[in-house]
């Protein structure tokens, strides 16, 4: 039952979801006009998106997705979690066009500009979630749900190893060890080491975070 601290509490919780949005909606829109300032096909050209000058659309792959972006008020065909769509925004603004280096040269989030300040916290969450969401899932199904998100198995490090697409050029490798009578399930995110040419720590935080939550909802679908 309901007590009358639980009835104080709901209404900050509720205004908190509110303040939430309502950055989030400030967040899109500020990005939204900054990218109208630029022409499609040159943010085409330096993220590796398509643009379709015909149809006015961006069209790009992410996890498996096929996403249209219609110009000019960039809206994304597809519904994404509130996250994905502003990284993926965010993708298309900070892209400056520098080539990526090979899939093999990987760096952590430590290794980016505010890393040691961000960068640790942020692993210290995927972490996380890979001990309590994968603990009862098999190196087969880990792999199964990496390709089902059109991602590519590699040798790696770990039981399983799958570089996963988030953008054009911005590949995600995920390094996974299944759970066993001692060890809780153990996964690290590592992106290309040209990464920060295309998004920021605080947003490379994000898309690692959407790129394991990804992969467990897939594995759950499998």
């Amino acid at each position: 039952m309901w007590n009358r601290k639980d009835q104080l509490l709901q209404p900050s919780l509720e205004q908190k979801k509110e303040q939430q949005n309502r950055q989030m909606d400030l967040m899109l829109s500020s990005v939204i006009e900054r990218l109208q300032k630029h022409s499609p096909s040159e943010i085409a050209e330096k993220s590796g998106v398509v643009y379709d000058e015909e149809k006015q659309i961006l069209t790009m792959d992410s996890l498996g997705m096929q996403l249209i972006i219609s110009l000019p008020d960039y809206t994304i065909n597809q519904e994404l979690e509130m996250w994905h769509h502003l990284t993926v925004l965010q993708y298309l603004e900070t892209a400056d066009g520098t080539p990526m280096a090979p899939l093999e040269q990987v760096i952590s989030l430590t290794d980016l500009s505010g890393g040691l300040a961000r960068g640790v916290g942020f692993n210290k969450d995927i972490e996380t979630m890979f001990a309590q969401w994968f603990s009862d899932v098999s190196p087969e199904q880990f792999a199964s749900a990496c390709e089902k998100l059109g991602g590519t198995l590699v040798k790696g490090r770990g039981d399983v190893s799958a570089v996963l697409w988030y953008a054009p050029r911005y590949p995600v490798t995920v390094n996974f060890w299944c759970a066993d009578d001692e060890f809780k399930a153990q996964g690290k995110t590592l992106l290309n080491r040209e990464s920060e040419h295309y998004l920021t720590i605080e947003a490379a935080g994000g898309v690692c975070s959407t790129v394991v939550q990804a992969i467990r909802d897939a594995c759950r679908s499998i």
